[in-house]
């Protein structure tokens, strides 16, 4: 297309989609156009795969085209790679004096008095292109004097180079608080393993006090990190509506995944949790494996902001890289779900040996054994797997549907019954006699 008006609004279409067009520069491309037809380059800035980025820089091209009705062909597209040239970063910084010296530094910038040491901290920065192929302490030196020489030949108001008040270094992030990133990383991550296995007297959680306190920090380090980490980016403008979106779906999630925590308890014994309404227990247990879910989940997108918050040159580069902390997050709350599950299972098994020495199971998450004489009101009554004891009582988790199904701490084994073919007496203990309750 040669028309003004043609060549005018393919510049508005493309300014308004951040996409440079210019003239071709001489040799920059063999094409040629027909008569009546004008060449530009079009730089298509888009966010894609490699493999497949010309394919879609083309598709996004003709659908704009399309849709501003152009007169518009690519006749050639090529994939276009910013060269990142790898540069070593030097500080200019004052050099560290007495304690005293510091304290008075940081009471004078504390109360604005502008009396603070104005060469403290890092007061000039440069960068020195680099080449990675050269030995590290040759690469080292060289930058050095290069960062030295452009102190000295572009110095600036009390930013002069002078060797008895700054110094060059590389940057020194603040270790200690990196220090206490990792320590809180790793405290918060043994907390959240020892919770998902159900040891909560092994961290002393089973303490108000220690609990409270527990919690209170491994919550504060997990939303501080995390509102650290997405801060000024897409994800944080969405939080206001997607946090009320997900609240309500709450509701039948945490019921349901406490109905999963007393199946995989209950599957120690081989029977089914009973259907009732929802109770305390279930809550418990569905909050149980939601809240370790999200802690885990967010554990690594928390530990990525502490470092960018605390490393403000940490740059990172790619999509992929800002979405590994959330899969790794994911995968690692889908480990511990996994981890509360099986020490559901555990508990059943513990308290199934319980019942099988003779002593009472205790309650859990709303799950309690009840004991109980079990009679067959004739001696054709069906039933499945082994027929009814009649000398010692049975443990039942309550009834499913028209039938009852129970576990034989003698045999190890359950029974199904219905509730119309059987006489059921519950008693208080597992070891009280069923003599009485038969006749």
């Amino acid at each position: 297309m040669d028309r003004p008006e043609e060549l005018n609004l393919l510049q508005q279409v493309c300014d308004a989609m951040g996409w440079p067009v210019r003239e071709p520069l001489a040799g920059e491309t063999t094409a040629t156009p027909d008569a009546g037809w004008t060449l530009r380059i079009i730089e298509i800035r888009i966010r894609g795969v490699r493999e497949t980025a010309v394919q879609q820089a083309v598709a996004s091209l003709d659908t704009l085209t399309q849709n501003a009705e152009l007169s518009l062909h690519c006749l050639d597209a090529t994939l276009v790679e910013g060269i990142q040239k790898p540069q070593i970063e030097w500080h200019l910084r004052g050099r560290r004096g007495p304690v005293s010296r510091w304290l008075v530094h940081a009471l004078h910038v504390a109360y604005r008095t502008g009396g603070h040491d104005p060469h403290a901290g890092t007061v000039r920065l440069v960068r020195v292109p680099t080449q990675l192929d050269e030995p590290r302490a040759r690469r080292l030196a060289r930058t050095r004097r290069a960062a030295r020489a452009a102190l000295s030949h572009h110095p600036l108001e009390a930013r002069r180079l002078d060797p008895d008040v700054h110094q060059i270094d590389r940057p020194a992030g603040p270790q200690g608080w990196h220090a206490l990133a990792f320590l809180a990383l790793a405290v918060t991550l043994a907390a959240i393993g020892l919770l998902g296995a159900g040891l909560w007297p092994a961290i002393g959680a089973d303490n108000p006090s220690v609990g409270g306190s527990l919690v209170i920090l491994i919550v504060g380090y997990l939303l501080s990190g995390t509102v650290l980490a997405i801060r000024r980016t897409p994800t944080h403008r969405a939080v206001p509506w997607l946090v009320p979106l997900a609240v309500p779906l709450m509701v039948p999630l945490v019921p349901w995944l406490g109905t999963l925590v007393q199946r995989a308890y209950l599957s120690a014994f081989g029977v089914r949790p009973a259907a009732e309404r929802i109770g305390m227990g279930d809550l418990q247990a569905g909050l149980w494996v939601l809240c370790v879910f999200v802690a885990a989940s967010l554990l690594p997108v928390a530990f990525m902001g502490w470092m960018r918050f605390l490393t403000p040159s940490l740059r990172v580069q790619g999509q992929w890289l800002s979405w590994a902390p959330i899969a790794v997050g994911i995968g690692m709350g889908l480990m511990f779900s996994l981890v509360i599950l099986i020490t559901a299972a555990r508990s059943g098994a513990e308290n199934r040996a319980l019942a099988v020495t003779g002593r009472d199971i205790p309650e859990y998450f709303g799950v309690r054994a009840e004991y109980a004489c079990v009679e067959p009101i004739s001696s054709e009554a069906p039933y499945y797997g082994t027929p009814p004891p009649h000398n010692h009582p049975v443990v039942i988790f309550g009834q499913s549907g028209d039938r009852v199904e129970f576990w034989d701490p003698s045999t190890r084994r359950k029974t199904s019954v219905r509730l119309e073919d059987a006489r059921i007496r519950v008693v208080p203990h597992t070891n009280s006699p069923c003599a009485k309750a038969a006749r």
